[in-house]
């Protein structure tokens, strides 16, 4: 503690380097500040600005100020008069004259105008802010005033006032030498992605970019109150764990542990096992977490190595619907009466309906604080063979139509539908895009947009919509897919083929509503389908964004969409063949999880579990997305809670050995501990932000993400443990002490 005397010399000090520029408070003020002499401008100086950096880098202020009044977004014209402090950045400026100089300052609420005029109490405080570097941290004394009506800007909260300054205080002067200057201008001043991501701290104070955090902060906010007002629990699961592969590469941290072998945690790829646990365990029956999830796969603009997800389970989850559909019993039959049962028709089939009430509800809930409107009591729900069939993805973009059409039964003439829907291995499929009134695009342009997909989809244009006879012979003459299909069809030739019911099964699919021409996109697709996408779905997609940037086709509002019904296991690929166990030298089929291996079975399919691989491939899992406008936002299925279905699964369709079944043997003992049914989702919370700022990159919503390539620039990671020229002892020893290295033995 200083003495006395020395605190009154260090307050003497202050005093003399204070300089007072203000004029005397107006007496009409509304309300009145009593202000201490705190340090000020700085005098204005003719040297050069390098000069006038150098001494304001050394007068940063360390002294005591005023708390702030006002934040700069919040004055309104009601503030009229009124003398203010605010605290916060000076952006840019605008001298008009020697006489008179306009600035910007902003802070975390929004900007405001600073106008300065010299006056005989205060003549060098234009030129002395003016010296003042962007993006300098100050703090400005002043008073409210109108801005004249032709000045004012209705786009700006603060556009119809501004602040007449009386003093202020550099707090802490920028660097002239700033790699950029943040606005939302940025792309078309042409500066890079990586630069602004090496200098991210600068980059947020964009308005946009910090408008998105502060969303992201208000909607976990009300996702944490709209859950616990909803009885869920927040309940926080380990990040170091055991290695259990979900279809992903994990992220690997090594120990120190006394082993001889090298150990490590594995960092989760979802709190799957934890939240399971939880809901057997009793605790609560309705978890939450706002997880942090880990994922070591190549980026891409909606993949982050990190990422957060709005994770939920919940305890006694109904296996079925809510009301058992009579026609429950024979869904595995797939065409009755000329209709594919596969298709849902809107119904929800499948359990979980307790999960979709509460994602409904929460979405609702974060679309209101989002400003975005109220949305429907429930979303439209679509079984998985209609959204790939329709829309050839398992993400359908439902805000425009382009629909796609399996003319297959147009070649196989019979007044028995079941002869027309008999299993086949592909299907012949067809996209009609008819040109509206207002133009459409030009053959060059659909040329284009067929570039990528030569030799798998074919176009064939109709001057309208009246000649489908013409389409059926170009189809039968011109169309080297639709040979390749009728090879399929135990080798028919177009010449069989009854043109009539063709053409009846072409005006079906390509109607008559338009009397513009008509192009017909054509290609081939398996059956049933399977992946993600189809050709077509893919064209669908790209035909879709070309309309739009030619402003033919318009986007608005959101649509969102229940998948449910997908494959229950697919066939194991190289990304994800580690719960599939490849190891084997046989050529029995190896089967991987479409979701994850804890995924129940559709009530109705679990006995074809022990069949042969034919009906495996036809289960249907309990496993349900939240698709909005053409992206999944959240994923997650009914579980299985029996130990003895776990190991059916685990054993006879993924067929893991004894060790890679031991990696689950708690979770197998927790089920066989009377673990109740159970079920649950989890929301890309980043994805879905993205969303909701309408930004095209989950980057613009996360405060310090990584590169596409999984680096970041800004805090140079990920890095060796040491320099290698420098401190090769240092690394030796890390790796040695993590046992991942044998120490070196001592030469003599």
């Amino acid at each position: 503690m200083l003495a006395p005397s020395a605190r009154a010399v260090q307050r003497i000090a202050l005093r003399a380097r204070s300089v007072r520029v203000a004029a005397a408070w107006p007496s009409s003020a509304p309300s009145r500040l009593s202000l201490r002499p705190y340090a000020t401008t700085h005098a204005p100086a003719s040297s050069s600005p390098q000069q006038r950096d150098q001494r304001a880098s050394e007068n940063a202020f360390y002294g005591a100020f005023p708390a702030r009044t006002h934040v700069c977004g919040e004055l309104r014209p009601e503030h009229e008069d009124q003398e203010v402090i605010l605290t916060g950045w000076i952006q840019s400026s605008r001298q008009v004259s020697k006489q008179l100089a306009f600035f910007t300052m902003f802070d975390h609420s929004g900007s405001v105008q600073l106008k300065l005029q010299p006056t005989e109490a205060s003549p060098a405080l234009l030129e002395s802010l003016a010296a003042v570097p962007s993006q300098s941290a100050v703090l400005i004394r002043g008073r409210v005033a109108l801005r004249p009506v032709q000045d004012s800007k209705a786009t700006m909260g603060t556009g119809a006032v501004e602040v007449i300054p009386h003093s202020f205080t550099l707090l802490n002067p920028a660097t002239r030498d700033l790699p950029f200057h943040p606005s939302d201008s940025l792309h078309a001043d042409g500066v890079s992605t990586e630069l602004r991501a090496r200098y991210r701290y600068l980059d947020l104070r964009r308005p946009s970019l910090a408008s998105n955090i502060r969303l992201r902060s208000r909607i976990t906010h009300a996702v944490r109150n709209h859950l616990y007002d909803n009885g869920f629990l927040e309940i926080e699961t380990p990040v170091l764990l055991r290695s259990t592969p979900e279809g992903a590469r994990e992220f690997l941290v090594p120990t120190r542990t006394s082993s001889s072998e090298p150990a490590f945690y594995a960092l989760p790829q979802s709190p799957q096992q934890p939240k399971q646990l939880l809901i057997a365990s009793g605790v609560t029956d309705r978890y939450f977490q706002i997880a942090k999830c880990f994922r070591d796969e190549d980026g891409r603009k909606d993949r982050q190595p990190e990422f957060t997800q709005i994770d939920l389970e919940m305890g006694f989850v109904s296996g079925g619907p809510e009301s058992a559909p009579a026609q429950a019993a024979t869904l595995l039959s797939p065409v009755d009466g000329g209709v594919d049962q596969r298709d849902a028709g809107g119904a929800w089939r499948i359990g979980g309906h307790q999960v979709r009430d509460v994602i409904e509800r929460l979405v609702s809930r974060i679309w209101q604080v989002a400003g975005r409107g109220e949305l429907p009591t429930h979303f439209p729900v679509m079984s998985y063979w209609t959204a790939m069939t329709r829309y050839g993805s398992d993400k359908p973009d439902l805000r425009y139509d382009l629909a796609l059409h399996d003319i297959s039964s147009g070649f196989v003439s019979s007044t028995d539908p079941a002869v027309e829907h008999e299993p086949r291995s592909m299907s012949l499929e067809v996209l009609p895009y008819q040109v509206s009134a207002s133009g459409g695009l030009s053959k060059k342009e659909l040329d284009t947009l067929l570039v990528g997909f030569k030799g798998r989809v074919e176009r064939f244009r109709i001057a309208s919509s009246e000649n489908i006879y013409e389409l059926a012979a170009l189809l039968l003459k011109k169309s080297a897919l639709t040979r390749t299909f009728l090879q399929e069809l135990d080798d028919v030739s177009a010449s069989e083929i009854d043109v009539e019911h063709l053409a009846t099964t072409l005006r079906a699919a390509i109607g008559d509503t338009s009397d513009g021409a008509v192009d017909v996109f054509v290609s081939l697709r398996k059956d049933p389908p399977e992946g993600g996408s189809t050709v077509l779905g893919d064209v669908r997609k790209q035909l879709a964004g070309m309309l739009e940037r030619k402003g033919l086709l318009k986007l608005n509002g959101d649509a969102f969409v229940w998948i449910t019904e997908f494959p229950l296991f697919t066939l194991a690929d190289e990304d994800k063949n580690q719960l599939a166990s490849l190891s084997s030298t046989t050529s029995t089929t190896r089967w991987q999880s479409s979701h994850h291996p804890f995924t129940a079975p559709v009530a109705e399919d679990i006995h074809l579990l022990t069949q042969d691989a034919q009906d495996i491939a036809k289960v249907r899992g309990q496993h349900y997305d939240l698709v909005l406008n053409g992206q999944e936002i959240g994923g997650g299925s009914v579980r299985i809670h029996s130990a003895k279905l776990q190991q059916t699964v685990f054993q006879r369709v993924l067929r893991l050995d004894a060790a890679e079944q031991g990696r689950f043997a708690h979770l197998i003992h927790a089920l066989d501990c009377g673990a109740p049914p159970h079920g649950g989702i989890a929301l890309g919370f980043d994805r879905l932000m993205a969303i909701l700022c309408n930004t095209d990159t989950i980057r613009d919503v996360i405060a310090f993400p990584k590169q596409s390539s999984g680096i970041d620039p800004l805090f140079a990671s990920p890095a060796p443990i040491a320099d290698p020229a420098d401190h090769q002892d240092k690394t030796d020893t890390l790796l040695q002490m993590y046992r991942l290295a044998k120490a070196s033995s001592s030469k003599s």
